[in-house]
């Protein structure tokens, strides 16, 4: 693909050598079970280059909100749905800076096992007797601080010939209108979701695709996908059945207490109550600290996709990982007993009315040991929570009146966002209740 041009060392000045980026190589356990190698460049050094700017690298992704929205309403107009997967995304995009790698010993061994004719002559040793290869990128090498960038803005400009308009609420969600219907297409870096009344416009847009990415993009089609971690099962009528069993399970393996038992809720009534500590002896150990943070940041991932239904519990967790107790543990394991007992319980959308939306706001007063209230939001487009949080307040409040309020104020950015959102899908909202 072109990714490199090798460079003589002679030709290269002592300051570009030092800003060359170190080669490394991973090998990684694919979820199909097979072992994939994949070498990266380092690029943390980038990160001390003259006028770097970590805006400048940033890459955006569709957001869990606009994608559940697009996935609900998918359902709605029982659309034909399918998944993409570039392969090699990053090399596709054409690296826009200067930018030297080294590879060293086996990496540059094997440079010149693939290529002698191209790599061997501008192969030296250093002095501890090492291969060492220079070579210039000429592609987004994954791990360079703007690989993402730079293929988003690849694939931006692709789409938009094509027809496609961005959403303007939302990066990685964009439209055409196609044979009488809207085609949507939403993307998390490589991973792509199109739906289209027909299935015939899909299969030709995979084809478009193919053309310029190669023929090796991989796609499901049907009514069941897996994508970005969550189970979509579009079976129903005019519904979509949302889950992450999978990923439940694979908490469940890390977790480091086998869970036998079930609850009926995520948390018992006492949730927000935190006990006076008077020394340190009730603290976790360090080790077991650390497992309660890896769980509490898995089920807070869970918790914003496929099961809203344990955000309160999540939410107080997560304000407890820096120093939790033994309560803590106990109320960790009370959110892992309930999702024990309701495992195979998914998130179900439908659609009554694209023209009304439903929002549901309430507060609770001086929830919190520091007096700060609680503030719980859902929106649904008639069955199911499309848009959700539960959490805590920034600030101290006088009544339960006051309290309210900054609940709605909490709440009024998604409120506006979803109506827009909606709005610049193509539909006209009526009513945002």
């Amino acid at each position: 693909m072109a990714t490199y041009t090798p460079m003589h060392p002679e030709k290269l000045t002592r300051e570009e050598k030092s800003k060359a980026l170190s080669a490394l190589f991973f090998l990684t356990k694919k979820r199909s079970g097979n072992i994939k190698g994949r070498k990266i460049a380092d690029g943390s050094k980038q990160r001390t280059f003259e006028g770097y700017r970590k805006a400048d690298g940033t890459s955006p992704t569709v957001s869990t909100d606009g994608l559940l929205i697009a996935t609900a309403i998918d359902g709605y107009e029982e659309h034909d749905v399918c998944i993409m997967d570039i392969p090699g995304a990053f090399l596709q995009a054409e690296n826009d800076e200067f930018i030297l790698m080294l590879l060293r010993g086996k990496l540059a061994e094997m440079m010149v096992k693939i290529d002698p004719g191209l790599y061997r002559k501008y192969v030296t040793m250093s002095a501890k007797g090492q291969p060492m290869l220079y070579v210039k990128l000429n592609k987004a090498l994954y791990r360079l601080l703007r690989s993402a960038l730079l293929f988003y803005n690849k694939l931006v400009g692709e789409l938009e010939d094509m027809g496609f308009m961005l959403n303007p609420y939302d990066p990685c969600v964009a439209n055409r209108d196609i044979e009488g219907s809207q085609q949507t297409v939403t993307w998390h870096v490589d991973d792509l979701k199109v739906s289209h009344k027909s299935p015939a416009v899909n299969t030709q847009t995979i084809k478009e695709l193919a053309k310029i990415y190669g023929p090796g993009i991989t796609v499901s089609r049907g009514k069941v996908h897996d994508y970005l971690g969550m189970d979509l099962d579009y079976t129903g009528h005019k519904n979509v059945k949302i889950s992450m069993i999978k990923y439940l399970k694979k908490i469940f393996v890390t977790f480091p207490e086998e869970i036998t038992k079930t609850a009926e809720t995520p948390a018992a009534e006492h949730l927000f109550k935190v006990a006076d500590l008077d020394d340190d002896s009730k603290l976790l150990p360090e080790k077991q600290a650390q497992a309660f943070h890896h769980s509490v940041a898995q089920l807070l991932f869970l918790s914003m996709r496929a099961r809203p239904d344990i955000q309160t519990a999540v939410s107080f967790l997560t304000k407890r990982v820096r120093a939790p107790d033994e309560h803590d543990w106990g109320k960790l394991k009370r959110v892992l007993k309930y999702l024990k007992g309701t495992m195979h319980m998914k998130l179900t959308l439908s659609v009554d009315n694209m023209t009304t939306i439903a929002w549901y706001v309430d507060a609770s007063y001086g929830a919190h040991m520091d007096l700060k209230g609680h503030t719980g939001m859902m929106m649904t487009l008639g069955k199911g929570a499309v848009m959700s949080f539960s959490r805590g307040q920034k600030l101290n409040v006088r009544s339960s009146t006051e309290c309210e309020l900054v609940g709605i104020d909490d709440a009024m950015p998604q409120m506006m966002w979803g109506k827009y959102f909606i709005e610049a899908q193509g539909w006209t909202v009526e009513h945002n209740i």
